[in-house]
């Protein structure tokens, strides 16, 4: 009876783990979509609407030194007008790397995800293995209790 049992048992968790190993795969792939759809968002919404809004800050900082009548060309206007494209520029490099940062950390989660699903397939094919031991010892240890009768 413990034979029977044993076999059934191994192949049940072979299909449990089967079946993590799918939800596991299914979110990797989940993972990928939304590193791929929020570095979009960066691309197409993000970075073009900071684009807009620095070329309307340093448009209007060189409108009011010219309605200044400060000479933008040279000195200190240069100095404001080149000091605020280098923080412009520094805020879009440090937009853009930390947008591929965050997309390296969800490609990351979905390998990790799959590396667990192998895991888990791992796990179900070893129980089943063992399941066959566990069963020939029990055919083995009844036969000879028939055997001792």
């Amino acid at each position: 009876m413990s034979f029977f049992g044993d076999l059934m048992s191994g192949s049940a968790q072979k299909k449990a783990s089967n079946y993590n190993a799918s939800l596991l795969e299914r979110n990797a792939k989940l993972e990928e979509q939304q590193a791929e759809r929020e570095y979009q968002i960066y691309e197409q919404y993000d970075l073009p609407r900071f684009n807009y809004f620095a070329n309307r800050q340093q448009s209007t900082i060189k409108n009011q030194l010219a309605g200044s009548g400060v000479e933008i060309g040279s000195g200190t206007a240069l100095d404001i007008v080149i000091e605020n494209q280098n923080m412009i520029d520094n805020d879009r490099d440090m937009m853009a790397y930390n947008a591929e940062i965050a997309k390296d950390r969800k490609l990351n989660e979905a390998v990790m995800s799959r590396a667990s699903a192998n895991v888990e397939r791992f796990r179900g094919r070893v129980a089943k293995r063992a399941s066959y031991f566990r069963a020939a010892s029990s055919l083995l240890t009844d036969a000879s209790t028939i055997g001792a009768i």
